[in-house]
């Protein structure tokens, strides 16, 4: 029979049913057995063909696979005139070909679904006429109106500028709950407006650069990323088949020399050998494994760059994590702001600030820029700003009006000299302020000294202390490193469960990198098999101050809410920055390993036990081939198991149908939230 995959053509339909019909009749209707063994050799003529074309351009390659396994298997079962041994081979193989095509695309479409998510077109608002104009998205540009209906999905990351909606982001992060979002608040892309409301957008990135887009890189790089089991897989079956085949090979013709039921008995047992020797069980099931665990963590929002890298997570012993940004919000309160000195006003050290931290991208200028603005204080009209830079674990500098500037840590300011200089009522400020938790910062002008002290706070995750309690309870080595002072760090580690050994402060990207090759020692870098010990380093960050550390770590793993420096760097993202996500991806990866185990140790007993009967005797060609099919069925799966359920992604059509009960207009479907006003989704 020619493989069930091409269903769409008669003839292996009708050599399937001739083979059915063969079985079927066997010893009933007609009188003997050899009046029906020509309906297996026409199987064998009209199945076989696909099979030998396949294995042709293999060996045109000069690799044997499992296809010239089979081929040699059949071919050998007509020569020695048992037909119905030969259909079999040709049946069954099609078989596992048709099963490994329906298993390999499942766990693909479960991946292919997210790749899918790109928004084909956007709706956009002409700025003169008002008028909607429907654009492809690709042609959208940053600063454009677009209008979202209801069902519609966002085009790009964007800002709303009118309207009030619920947005469904479960393609993104994985969270079913829509999200209440209103004027002046941020959209990702490949989201969709669920509520009854249109939506204004003013979109700030392209459709390349959005939330989505990223995403499906991201996807697309996991799938084209081979583990180094995979890899051992594919190397040991170029190796062992040829042996196979020439220990096979020696059976079927060496014991010729001693008769024809003698060399008849050998050539039986070493197609037989042949047959179960294939390693299409192991060839198979590892991929689809890979494919079924990627895809289950993506339905989730955690995208893994990789087999390899799912590997690398279930190998974790030493989980450390970024302080600010990933155990805490990163999204900061200024709390305390002094002048020093009376050397400037209180608004002229506002506005200084906030002429310094609006080039940046950090969550501590982002907060200081808008305590300007609170205040009602603007970035003043006639001053200049140049040479603005960045100094790495430090804070920023720059020239206003030909003045150095610097705004930073207490780590900048005594090296700058200026530290010691303050009054000793600032230090004992700043010192109160950093035991206390507060993330303390000065402003100094070169020549004049620091003329402002400040602090911020910033508040922890909440599922933070459950994540690292978690952690520990498992077993795991948990540490947390930060370049803000002790007293920040201290807090923030005594209130996530960390004891005071494992928190390590006042460190600069470089002291981060090296910190985690030290801890590295002994661990196998970046590479993993399935057998491999738990010694591996994982560091989880979000700043682009961590990407060096991410990049020498073991395995990555990037908040999605931080910088997309981090987010390339990393092995694994979290789209939403949920950390209790860590802990499902930790526990993904001891699942994908465990499976791979299973299925290697299962495969391979099954094939010395079907070895075994087979010098014993007891073993026919028939059920070698059905106990090799049987087991490729088996481990397969396993594999599939690691797939959800239920698909959290649902990208069948770009609208989504929104229906509205007749009476009362309450929308049916799922309960509501707390406030009964969130559309539901059916």
């Amino acid at each position: 029979t020619v493989s069930l995959s091409h269903m769409d053509h008669p003839c292996p339909i009708f050599c399937s049913c001739a083979f059915e019909m063969y079985l079927k009749k066997c010893g009933t209707c007609l009188t003997s057995r050899e009046d029906l063994e020509y309906f297996g050799l026409f199987s064998v003529v009209f199945g076989l063909p696909p099979v030998m074309m396949k294995a042709w351009r293999t060996l045109r390659r000069c690799q044997f696979d499992a296809n010239c396994m089979m081929v040699v298997a059949a071919i050998g079962a007509v020569a020695l005139q048992e037909y119905d041994e030969a259909a079999s081979v040709s049946f069954l193989f099609a078989v596992s070909e048709w099963l490994e095509a329906r298993a390999t695309a499942k766990a693909r479409r479960a991946l292919g679904a997210i790749v899918s998510l790109r928004p084909d077109h956007a709706n956009v608002i002409n700025p003169n006429t008002g008028e909607i104009v429907i654009v492809p998205a690709s042609s959208l540009q940053i600063g454009n109106i677009v209008s979202v209906r209801t069902g519609d999905k966002i085009p790009a990351d964007g800002v709303i500028v009118d309207g009030s909606s619920a947005v469904d982001e479960s393609s993104l992060t994985g969270e079913a709950r829509p999200i209440n979002k209103r004027e002046g608040d941020t959209v990702a892309g490949g989201s969709i407006n669920i509520g009854l409301t249109q939506l204004k957008i003013r979109t700030t990135t392209t459709v390349d650069d959005s939330a989505v887009s990223r995403l499906i890189r991201l996807v697309e790089e996991a799938q084209a990323n081979r583990s180094p089991t995979e890899k051992l897989v594919d190397s040991f079956a170029k190796t062992y088949t040829p042996v196979v085949i020439l220990l096979a090979g020696i059976m079927c013709t060496v014991p010729w020399f001693w008769g024809p039921e003698i060399g008849r008995y050998w050539t039986l047992n070493g197609l037989i050998i042949i047959v179960i020797a294939c390693p299409c069980a192991l060839t198979i099931s590892t991929p689809v494994t890979y494919a079924a665990g990627l895809a289950a963590a993506a339905q989730r929002g955690i995208i893994v760059k990789g087999g390899s890298r799912l590997e690398a997570l279930g190998s974790v012993k030493k989980v450390v994590f970024d302080k600010t940004g990933t155990l805490t919000e990163g999204k900061f309160t200024l709390i305390h702001l002094d002048t020093v000195g009376g050397k400037r006003s209180r608004t002229e050290l506002l506005e200084l600030l906030a002429l310094m931290e609006a080039p940046s991208s950090h969550p501590l200028s982002a907060t200081l820029v808008d305590a300007a603005k609170r205040e009602g204080v603007g970035l003043p009209m006639n001053t200049t700003v140049s040479q603005h830079s960045i100094l790495k674990g430090e804070g920023v500098t720059a020239l206003v009006d030909d003045s150095r500037v610097y705004v930073g840590n207490e780590r900048l300011f005594k090296r700058l000299g200026m530290y010691d200089e303050l009054p000793a009522s600032c230090k004992e400020s700043a010192t109160k302020w950093n035991k206390a938790g507060g993330t303390v910062g000065f402003c100094g002008i070169e020549g004049v000294g620091v003329i402002g002290v400040f602090c911020m706070s910033d508040a922890i995750r909440k599922d933070a202390k459950q994540v690292v309690a978690a952690l520990l309870g498992e077993g795991f080595e948990v540490m947390m490193l930060t370049g803000d002072g002790d007293g920040a760090a201290n807090a923030v580690g005594w209130e996530v469960g960390l004891s005071p050994e494992n928190i390590h402060s006042q460190l600069l990207p470089e002291d981060k990198l090296h910190f985690i090759g030290s801890i590295k020692f002994g661990s196998v870098p970046n590479t993993c098999n399935p057998c491999s010990s738990k010694d591996l380093v994982l560091m989880c960050g979000d700043g682009v101050n961590d990407a060096p550390a991410l990049a020498v770590s073991d395995v990555g793993v990037a908040m999605g809410e931080g910088a997309a420096l981090a987010m390339e760097m990393s092995d694994v993202t979290l789209m939403d920055s949920n950390l209790t996500k860590l802990l499902f991806s930790i526990k993904m990866g001891g699942r994908v390993i465990r499976t791979i185990r299973e299925n290697i140790v299962f495969s391979l007993v099954a094939k010395i036990i079907v070895v075994a009967l087979t010098f014993l005797g007891k073993m026919t060609l028939l059920l070698a081939i059905a106990a090799d099919v049987g087991v490729m069925l088996a481990v397969t799966l396993n594999g599939m198991k690691l797939l959800p359920a239920g698909s959290a992604i649902d990208v069948s059509t770009d609208q989504i149908s929104i229906k509205m009960k007749t009476s009362g207009g309450r929308l049916s479907g799922a309960p509501m939230n707390g406030n009964n006003d969130l559309p539901d989704v059916v």
